[in-house]
């Protein structure tokens, strides 16, 4: 079967504005209500959101390609950068990361050749990659594996290496000058990018971290897009397929166009149950902590970083044992203490006890 690159409408990729209207406004108008949300909550709130957000897109965009990163690291590294101060590279890996999605997320200055290879050159600094910091030099099959014992499935031969340069200055000054709006211009940008497949390895993470720098050129997307990738890669995968094939007058992206908006809308629903997660921890601590002594304190704090989950699931004492790394004795007079005190509810007894919150 032709590739998509071989077609005479390619690199012309359109889609039906008609058909995704609806889904484009309803995607933009709940983005835009994201960000109003975070702009109501306090300093310290907002800076909360975006250091979690921040460490999530690297995290999962890492994921996606079975990557695993350290989150505590990159956290740290945010944070070091954010407050513009010198990285130790104690984490060069996470360092790394940080210092191009740091970038990407400025949206500042034009996207340029050499700039993806920088990034290209960062992100595989420590790592045995191929042409490091350049395009390609051989040509790419992208496959899936089959049941075990069978041939490879081929999904896709990215455009040829001698082809990559020009390519990624037809892409480049697409973008420089295409005025969609972010999400669309995002959408399209990414598949049009991860359809060339300039590098030798990390395309996906510099696709996505593409996407960051086109939202963040209007206003920086409130959370991680590449969470939503992760948690529906097959869907994913399948779209940039589907959004590959010929249409009338062009290259019909509609269906990778449409995944791309839906991930959008499942973002905010993520963020609106996140916002008021943090904003409940907020009120609790308020409400409670002069009653807290410092391990107390500590340890409910932990419980709460665990995430929603945890939290409506209730605190066992074996639990705050671990989260505190004390004895059960003096757990049980902790969390005696705090029902006693209205912090938390018991229901249940014994070793079925469980705590929830006031």
């Amino acid at each position: 079967m032709a590739e998509i690159w071989s077609s005479p409408y390619w690199p012309r990729f359109t889609y039906d504005a008609t058909a995704l209207a609806p889904l484009l406004a309803a995607a933009s108008e709940a983005v835009g209500e994201v960000r109003g949300m975070y702009a109501g909550l306090t300093d310290d709130e907002r800076h909360q959101i975006i250091l979690r957000e921040f460490t999530r897109e690297a995290v999962h965009s890492f994921a996606i390609e079975g990557v695993e990163l350290d989150a505590s690291q990159i956290q740290a590294s945010i944070v070091a950068s954010m407050a513009n101060q010198a990285l130790t590279h104690a984490n060069r890996r996470a360092d790394d990361v940080v210092t191009v999605m740091r970038d990407a997320r400025s949206g500042a200055g034009e996207l340029t050749a050499e700039r993806l290879q920088g990034w290209h050159a960062t992100l595989f600094a420590k790592a045995e990659v191929e042409d490091l910091g350049q395009w390609r030099s051989f040509d790419m099959v992208i496959a899936k594996s089959n049941i075990a014992g069978r041939e490879n499935e081929v999904l896709y031969r990215a455009v040829p290496a001698a082809r990559v340069d020009y390519e990624m200055g037809e892409f480049l000054s697409w973008l420089a000058a295409d005025d969609s709006p972010p999400a669309i211009r995002a959408a399209l940008a990414h598949l049009w990018f991860e359809s060339i497949h300039p590098f030798s390895d990390g395309n996906g993470r510099i696709g996505r971290a593409l996407i960051e720098y086109v939202f963040a050129q209007t206003a920086l997307l409130p959370f991680s897009l590449s969470r939503q990738i992760e948690a529906d890669k097959q869907g994913y995968y399948d779209a940039l397929q589907a959004g590959r094939q010929e249409g009338q007058g062009g290259i019909d992206a509609t269906p990778f166009v449409g995944w791309f908006l839906e991930a959008l809308l499942a973002g905010v629903d993520a963020a609106h149950a996140e916002a008021r997660f943090l904003a409940a921890r907020n009120r609790f601590f308020l409400r409670h902590e002069s009653v807290m002594n410092a391990r107390q304190g500590a340890v409910l704090r932990k419980w709460w970083g665990l995430g929603p989950e945890s939290v409506a699931e209730g605190l066992t004492a074996r639990l705050y044992v671990k989260l505190g790394g004390i004895a059960p004795a003096t757990a049980t007079r902790d969390l005696t203490a705090l029902e006693e005190a209205g912090v938390l509810e018991g229901v249940g007894a014994g070793r079925a006890k469980v705590y929830l919150v006031v």
